[in-house]
């Protein structure tokens, strides 16, 4: 069957990115040797030594990027082919660049509108210069990121067409439409790959931040792997159109409801969070701002998310007969033989 341009056009897109992901994993490589190979001597004379996870932090990243460009350049190869699991691929591919790119540009417009306290060793004659240059470095990044959203979208739209959907079942008016909704595939898609990064992130030096508490060693590791449980086993209820599944979908995220609203109520919280992170790492503290700059920053940031959960909530209860066992059809007894 004839490949649609748009299928060409997303398939060299992919190996672009995938070019990109590999030149981002030799720089992660690159960085983590030098910082493994670097002596304490040749630090700036009072800088905080450099913690000794960080070389295998790079690493990991290094590994995470190059996992990624293989994963882009095999669907890009798929797409060529014209095989159905690409398909399934580009679309979950997608909701991953607009899961990233939505969030990380509101972020970015946020910073543009909040007024950022400098650090200390800013001229005062420069501060105008120095913001100036910090609006027009949030706004590219912006830009970026919006654009990472528009390609996520778009392949969203275009792959679920009924046309392209054809081209890769090479069947034409013979699609065999799932029962599950596509929205719902998204969502267990998500809460699957959310199960993975949760699970990861025990094996990173953050702590967990829980309603206020600042968690470390094995309660961060019980907290991340629980969490990971809870949301993997709602992936695979909701993928199966298991009620239980729903249900526990529900569950998360009331509970990511609840989580928001706390540290929107109490901006401190996530303060103090930010501090224990930079005391893992060895950063130094930023000077404190005032109460109103943090609602200001963190209030759309959380407000912003809390309208993505509600939004999953509206989907799961929209399709909640998706979720309801078809009835059997009822069975035709034999006339009795006299």
């Amino acid at each position: 069957m004839k490949r649609l341009p748009g299928v060409i056009v997303s398939a060299i897109v992919l190996i672009l990115g995938s070019l990109l992901q590999l030149l981002l994993a030799a720089g992660m490589a690159f960085a983590g040797a030098v910082e493994h190979n670097l002596p304490a001597s040749s630090l700036h004379p009072g800088a905080p030594p450099i913690p000794a996870w960080m070389p295998i932090f790079m690493y990991g990243l290094c590994a995470f990027f190059v996992a990624v460009a293989v994963w882009g350049i095999l669907t890009s190869i798929g797409l060529f082919r014209l095989r159905r699991w690409a398909r399934y691929s580009t679309l979950v591919i997608g909701g991953c660049l607009v899961l990233i790119g939505l969030p990380s540009m509101f972020m970015m417009l946020v910073l543009l509108a909040v007024p950022l306290p400098l650090p200390p060793s800013v001229d005062a004659s420069q501060a105008q210069t120095v913001h100036a240059m910090t609006r027009v470095m949030f706004g590219v990044i912006a830009v970026f990121y919006g654009l990472i959203s528009a390609i996520g979208v778009s392949w969203l739209i275009y792959f679920n067409r009924k046309k392209v959907r054809e081209t890769f079942t090479g069947a034409p008016g013979q699609i065999i439409e799932s029962r599950r909704p596509f929205l719902i595939s998204i969502i267990a898609v998500f809460s699957m790959i959310g199960a993975v990064s949760c699970t990861l992130m025990v094996l990173l030096p953050i702590p967990a931040g829980f309603s206020g508490w600042i968690l470390h060693g094995w309660q961060k590791a019980a907290y991340y792997l629980i969490y990971a449980a809870l949301l993997g086993a709602a992936g695979v209820g909701l993928w199966r159109l298991e009620e239980w599944g729903r249900r526990l979908a529900l569950a998360m995220q009331a509970f990511g409801l609840a989580h928001y609203v706390a540290f929107l109520a109490y901006p401190s919280m996530m303060m103090r969070y930010s501090e224990a992170i930079n005391r893992e790492w060895n950063l130094p503290q930023p000077q404190p701002s005032p109460l109103f700059s943090q609602s200001a920053f963190y209030i759309p940031i959380f407000g912003f998310g809390i309208l993505i959960l509600i939004a999953i909530v509206a989907i799961l209860h929209h399709y909640r007969a998706a979720f309801s066992r078809p009835a059997d059809p009822p069975q035709i007894k034999s006339p009795a033989l006299p």
